[in-house]
């Protein structure tokens, strides 16, 4: 697999510049985090990041499945490859270890996490899935979003042998904080690794005039 150094955000409102410097510096992709109760709408951040940039691959890193009706967070990947290009989306999911608990829930079940990435490829291939017991579907119009099918990578959030299975289950790439030791991800499509720690601060007085 080919290296790539990306870099990733919380949705705070200097996010999208921080993104669009992000591009300037070279960067290959930016993820923003899906943590509404310590940040802000992780959608809008990843909207305004889309329209200051030009080349930047932009995404969820992650989303958690049970925020939003699976057709909401269809619809706003719609948005996103609509304002950037299908090539600079991508879609990182996971149950929501930081994201749920800091709503007073637990992560969502392993067991799960299949029909949550299956639902939201389908709806953007514009099949119909079943969702609390109703068929639902993308029905835009023409010119109200892009033409389905919309083909993007997934990758899984994952920091052992469940996720992984998920991940190969749904032929998703891994994104991780913590490789497992002895982990095998040969086959996967890719292989994020996560970590903490900044070069945009250096990055900003060196480009600053004067």
């Amino acid at each position: 697999m080919p290296l790539e150094i990306s870099c990733a955000f919380p949705p705070v409102p200097e996010t999208p510049a921080h993104i669009a410097l992000a591009e300037e510096l070279g960067y290959a992709k930016a993820w923003v985090y899906d943590t509404p109760a310590l940040q802000l709408d992780c959608w809008m951040t990843l909207a305004l990041a889309a329209v200051r940039t030009r080349r930047i691959v932009l995404g969820p890193g992650v989303l958690i499945p049970s925020l939003r009706h699976p057709l909401v967070t269809a619809s706003a990947l719609a948005d996103l490859v609509e304002l950037a290009a299908p090539d600079r989306v991508v879609v990182g999911i996971g149950t929501g270890f930081t994201g749920r608990r800091a709503m007073g829930r637990k992560p969502l079940r392993w067991a799960d996490m299949p029909g949550h990435g299956r639902s939201l490829q389908a709806l953007l291939a514009g099949e119909t899935v079943e969702v609390d017991g109703r068929a639902v579907k993308m029905l835009h119009w023409p010119g109200q979003a892009p033409s389905r099918p919309i083909d993007l990578p997934f990758v899984i959030a994952v920091n052992g042998p469940r996720g992984e299975v998920t991940a190969r289950e749904l032929g998703c790439g891994v994104f991780t904080s913590r490789p497992r030791t002895g982990a095998t991800w040969d086959g996967l499509p890719s292989v994020t690794l996560l970590g903490f720690g900044t070069v945009l601060e250096e990055a900003r007085r060196q480009l600053r005039p004067g």
